[in-house]
């Protein structure tokens, strides 16, 4: 969905663009003489990272990781390289809260899907072993990420969003936007 709002007379007017990904409703809007293409290289950009980092498309980059865990060490693309170790920092930090190995807990839920269920304790019990960071093996020479247990699963939901506005920006400033 595009719209356009005029703003005063002699000025551009406010381009915006809303998509559904990343389970949920993103809205861009932008001032720049050259939005509409703007705007469709932003929203290109949200569906490469939406490919990367989707922890519910068998397809995915990140999927990738989960599949091979136990098995060997995945070589990632930079950006899901960067975020998987900025969520690990985070994850191995004291007193934190956030954990990007939690993607076998959340499944147990099926939080998202049609079919979610409140599952129950041995069901949970089950995967809590799973649910360690520690096991999360990044190298940063050869760009690869490895979960040492089978049936681990990463989950960068916490964290995917706010770094693809953090991509979003960056892309918009280095084409010179001003308003956004």
């Amino acid at each position: 969905m595009i719209s356009y709002k005029e703003k005063g007379a002699g000025s551009l007017p406010l381009h915006s663009r809303s998509e559904r990904l990343m389970g949920t409703t993103i809205t861009i809007s932008l001032v720049d003489e050259q939005a509409d293409c703007l705007l469709q290289g932003a929203f290109d950009l949200l569906k490469e990272l939406e490919y990367r980092f989707n922890a519910n498309s068998q397809e995915s980059e990140l999927m990738e990781i989960n599949y091979q865990a136990g098995i060997k060490p995945v070589k990632v693309h930079p950006d899901l390289f960067e975020l998987i170790a900025l969520g690990l920092e985070h994850s191995l930090a004291p007193s934190s809260h956030l954990n990007i190995s939690i993607g076998p807990l959340i499944q147990t839920w099926r939080i998202g899907f049609a079919d979610a269920r409140l599952p129950d304790s041995k069901e949970i019990e089950a995967v809590l072993p799973l649910v360690d960071p520690h096991f999360i093996k990044l190298d940063p020479t050869s760009s690869t990420v490895f979960l040492e247990k089978k049936g681990m699963k990463l989950d960068l939901g916490c964290l995917a969003k706010g770094y693809s506005a953090d991509k979003v920006a960056q892309y918009l400033k280095e084409h010179g936007v001003t308003s956004a």
